[in-house]
């Protein structure tokens, strides 16, 4: 069943009957997940008024097969943090490492992995740009999504511009940034499933020099009390998940 709650938010209830199919975990409550609803194919994603994508794949493995109930809600990603913080959600998609983060929050063991681009205008930058390392990239105005972590990144000097990709694209056109920080499975992905190509015109999307891609995981709120139990049972499975592909 699916609930509209919202111009960007859908819950996506999977409270399924499993008979005598019994949880490997007992004691695993319902579980309650959010994932970001904008530019986050194709890990999370909405199509049709549904949860979709390979995040949504790795909960149906782990939970539903397993016989664990969960419901999705698909948000923005500001809120999706705040509430499994808060204990609204007990556990959120697709998120980064940072110091800050890690106090909030349980983090699982991580999951994938994707390859960090920075985005600039050939209209501002005719010659394209000499970058050799990240640090290079700190002598320019550079620009992010509200809500996002890019201490992957290892630069101070991010100013967040908008909530979507498209937002902040539209910054560099128009010359207020520099530079927009993104990965390239992410922009691919809204090409390839959406058919919107965002890197068209002046823009220019090249991979950040040696620099490793960047590892994303989950988040269990501190406010679950099963939070351990469902920290162990998660990363048993993203182990063999991440192992297995």
């Amino acid at each position: 069943m699916v609930r509209i709650t919202g111009p960007l938010i859908i819950v996506l209830s999977l409270l399924l009957s499993f008979g005598g199919f019994a949880a490997p975990q007992d004691n695993l409550p319902h579980i309650r997940v959010c994932g970001d609803a904008i530019d986050w194919p194709p890990y999370t994603y909405v199509l049709n008024d549904k949860a979709r994508g390979y995040d949504v794949d790795i909960l149906e493995e782990v939970f539903t097969k397993q016989g664990i109930s969960y419901d999705i809600t698909m948000t923005s990603w500001s809120r999706c943090l705040r509430g499994a913080k808060n204990g609204e959600f007990d556990l959120a998609l697709s998120a980064s490492f940072n110091v800050r983060r890690d106090k909030d929050y349980l983090y699982t063991d991580w999951y994938y992995a994707i390859t960090p681009h920075y985005v600039y205008s050939t209209e501002r930058f005719p010659n394209g740009l000499v970058i050799s390392n990240v640090k290079d990239l700190g002598q320019y105005r550079v620009c992010g999504n509200h809500g996002y972590n890019y201490s992957d990144f290892q630069l101070s000097n991010i100013t967040r511009v908008g909530h979507s990709v498209h937002d902040c694209l539209e910054q560099v056109r128009e010359g207020k940034c520099d530079i927009y920080l993104n990965w390239a499975e992410i922009l691919h992905a809204i090409k390839e499933m959406w058919g919107i190509d965002l890197i068209t015109d002046e823009l220019v999307s090249v991979a950040v020099p040696e620099m490793k891609p960047h590892k994303f995981y989950m988040l269990i709120s501190r406010k679950l009390e099963q939070r351990h139990e469902l920290k162990r049972y998660l990363d048993q499975h993203l182990r063999t998940i991440r192992q297995r592909e």
